[in-house]
């Protein structure tokens, strides 16, 4: 057995004592209501590499999870000092993406299932009703002040987001708001979250003894580097080299025989935007204007200054001449529900948050494929708690900057 499929075991022989070290650490934190999960699994390492607060996709999950995802939004509801009576989902500010429709569409059918009264809209949306997948989706008209919120003749008590506030956070004082405004892109940091899941790794690698480098990518915040300026591009390359260097002594640590890169990650971007990859500082020094657009643009067309460097880790994983990476959906502080990202005309170190990449499930994988899944999805869903456990942490992060 080598070191890779040792340290593993180790990990699923301690499942018990670290079921109990999550459960821990649940109870000290206010538990995400949802989040979704992207995974990277090279084999010899497995980790989140990205986050989402907001998920959409909802509708690319098994329909068999669905009671589960509703039964955990149930009991993160019955948590609450006051339940909803009447609850707006507040989506995206648009209606062509018929994906994401279908995605409002589950999300509503979900807390309707629990009994919860709930709406459709926001203030920037007009009442309408449109068709998915999945049947027809009204939108109400909203009307929002300062301390209240009324949709459709309705006083609404509590918001549920489904919109990443890239352009700024809601400003509604009198009404309940899950996940937090703060949680939006305005404001979170991928670099924070990063930051969180290394000490957890850390700890966890300390308590069942392996090294935390294999369920934890190496990361690093990069501020305020103006790629426009090249003093600028040059601390950044830099930091680059500092990665880079750390990645390639872990790879002849181990003997593995692949060339380390990074991702360069805008902070606060979003949907796939402000990511390239690099094998050398040089790249960042003679960067095109146009993969320096691609760097720095954002959601909404907002410039980026801080940056997450971010080792690239390969999937080794893929289903009919295609990679996949999994991507895991928690409600409640725990992961529940799985679908891959699968993509033929992309490679193994790429990013396939693309338009390119298809959806697919359990049940659409090659057999060897299903093999491989199933013998790691204990560990799959381990990093997906703890960085969904690390999200948790984020929001105490903001608890306690407002008590300083």
């Amino acid at each position: 057995m080598d070191v890779f499929q040792s340290s593993f075991a180790s990990l699923f022989d301690k499942k018990n004592i670290i079921l109990e070290w999550l459960e821990q650490k649940r109870k000290n934190i206010p538990l995400p209501i949802y989040g979704s999960f992207d995974i990277r699994d090279a084999g010899w390492k497995t980790v989140v590499v990205d986050a989402n607060a907001f998920p959409a996709g909802f509708n690319n999950l098994n329909p068999n999870d669905l009671e589960k995802l509703s039964m955990g939004l149930k009991r993160w509801f019955e948590n609450l000092e006051h339940k909803p009576e009447c609850l707006l989902l507040w989506p995206e500010a648009h209606t062509r993406n018929s994906g994401y429709l279908d995605n409002i569409h589950v999300i509503k059918s979900l807390i309707e299932g629990i009994g919860i009264e709930i709406l459709v809209g926001t203030d920037l949306l007009n009442s309408q009703t449109v068709s998915t997948s999945f049947g027809d989706l009204s939108f109400v008209d909203v009307n929002v002040e300062d301390d209240f919120v009324n949709a459709d003749g309705e006083n609404i008590d509590t918001i549920f987001l489904n919109s990443d506030l890239s352009d700024g956070p809601l400003n509604i004082s009198g009404v309940n708001v899950f996940p937090p405004s703060h949680m939006g892109w305005h404001s979170r940091s991928k670099c924070r979250h990063f930051e969180h899941v290394s000490d957890l790794v850390h700890e966890l690698g300390d308590l069942v003894g392996i090294d935390p480098w294999l369920i934890g990518p190496w990361g690093f915040i990069s501020r305020g580097r103006c790629l426009e300026d090249k003093f600028c591009r040059e601390r950044l390359a830099g930091d680059i080299h500092e990665g880079l260097e750390f990645i390639s002594g872990k790879y002849k640590q181990y003997n593995i025989d692949s060339k380390p890169s990074l991702f360069i990650k805008n902070d606060r971007g979003t949907y796939g935007l402000g990511i390239i990859r690099v094998e050398d500082p040089e790249e960042i020094l003679n960067l095109s204007k146009r993969k320096m657009n691609r760097l720095t643009y954002a959601k909404g067309g907002k410039d980026a200054e801080d940056f997450l460097l971010q080792e690239a880790v390969p999937t080794f994983l893929t289903s009919n001449q295609s990679v996949i990476e999994p991507v895991g959906y928690g409600v409640n502080g725990e992961v529940v529900s799985w679908f891959f990202r699968s993509n033929e005309k992309h490679g193994i170190l790429d990013n396939l948050n693309t338009p390119s990449t298809k959806f697919i499930l359990d049940h659409d994988l090659s057999k060897e494929a299903s093999l491989q899944v199933i013998n790691r999805r204990w560990l799959h869903t381990l990093v997906a708690n703890i960085s969904m456990i690390a999200m948790g942490m984020e929001n105490l992060d903001y608890v306690s900057s407002l008590e300083d």
